[in-house]
């Protein structure tokens, strides 16, 4: 029995350092990853560049608000005091 404890933990002990024992580093120069970044990075600049120098004036063909015909003006529904003055001369707070 004392040697199954002493094997279960000689392998406890060697695998807790191998997974807490930090591992070399390794350089990568793969171009799969460079190529791409840097072509990105390119097209993100344009982009910025692109906006910011954007010329925001209005064409008048593109404007569909003018094109649209103005609303029609509705009589008010509720109006107030001297909109509203009786044959007598007096003036209500509110009519309709």
């Amino acid at each position: 029995m004392r040697r199954l404890v002493a094997v279960a933990l000689i392998v406890a002990f060697v695998t807790t350092a191998t997974v807490t024992a930090p591992r070399r580093a390794v350089a990568t120069d793969n171009l799969v990853y460079i190529i791409p970044a840097a072509v990105s990075g390119v097209l993100v600049i344009a982009l910025v560049v692109a906006i910011l120098f954007a010329n925001r004036t209005k064409e008048p063909e593109l404007d569909l608000v003018q094109a649209l015909p103005p609303r029609p003006e509705r009589p008010a529904l509720l109006r107030f005091g001297q909109a509203c003055r009786r044959p007598t001369g007096e003036i209500p707070l509110l009519c309709w």
